[in-house]
């Protein structure tokens, strides 16, 4: 780890925030609310503070130093695998998302979100966002409200910044970045309390969406993936998840 960085007012959140200036790895927030998992806990399950949507992939918990949650997807198509919390978040109260994560087998047919949504779980076969294009104007949504770092490497290894407000029409900005196999990211979201999110990866802005959510809607951080074609499983390896918010 560099040498530790202090910012008040973190990004306009009024949040105060310590964070390795080389990765930009949030190491603290001074915020009412603050929420940190490393995954150190052998299960995965709601006794440990996340809750998983599975179908015929698999889940584990300290699988490598530090503690790192793998999501193994089916061999199978559409078959989700996802690790969530709970819906206690706000954007209203300014809200910083962070996550640390990386695909570590084939990923030519992953499909990826992480970030903050609506629900725990969308449901059998199903991800925050739809099993399509993630690029403008043919984005689509199965939550309502969600602000979220999507992939559908299929499509494209293009990492996109997406976001949904009360069901209307989905946002999404190409990040400039594409996901690379074995390759970590920090990915970042910051809600301010008029509903704008600021989206970051390892510490660089890369897209802001105006009006992204529903501010007064209950959130949940959230990364899940799927495969969308073939029969070769994608692995997702999450590091940790981070959230700060201020009490309302």
């Amino acid at each position: 780890m560099a040498s530790i960085k202090c910012k008040y007012n973190y990004k306009g959140t009024r949040h105060q925030v310590f964070y390795d200036s080389v990765t930009h790895e949030i190491v603290q927030v001074m915020a009412p609310i603050y929420y940190k998992n490393d995954f150190l806990n052998p299960a995965g399950d709601e006794t440990n503070d996340v809750a998983t949507g599975e179908e015929t992939g698999s889940a584990a918990v300290g699988v490598a130093t530090n503690g790192w949650y793998k999501l193994s997807s089916s061999t199978t198509p559409d078959q989700r695998n996802c690790v969530t919390g709970e819906l206690v978040w706000e954007a209203e109260n300014e809200l910083i998302f962070q996550c640390k994560l990386k695909s570590s087998t084939s990923d030519a047919n992953l499909f990826l979100c992480a970030g903050v949504t609506d629900s725990k779980d969308e449901g059998s076969g199903t991800l925050p966002f739809t099993d399509g294009s993630m690029a403008s104007g043919t984005i689509d949504s199965q939550a309502d409200d969600a602000v979220m770092f999507t992939v559908r490497a299929e499509t494209s290894d293009n990492i996109y910044c997406s976001s949904v407000a009360a069901n209307g029409t989905p946002q999404s900005t190409d990040s400039g970045r594409d996901l690379v196999l074995g390759t970590d990211y920090i990915l970042e979201i910051v809600l301010d309390a008029e509903g704008t999110a600021i989206f970051s990866i390892d510490g660089v802005q890369v897209a802001k969406h105006a009006t992204a959510v529903t501010v007064t809607d209950p959130l949940t951080w959230y990364v899940g993936s799927t495969i969308t074609a073939g029969s070769t499983e994608a692995i997702v390896e999450v590091d940790y998840v981070l959230m700060a918010q201020r009490r309302s």
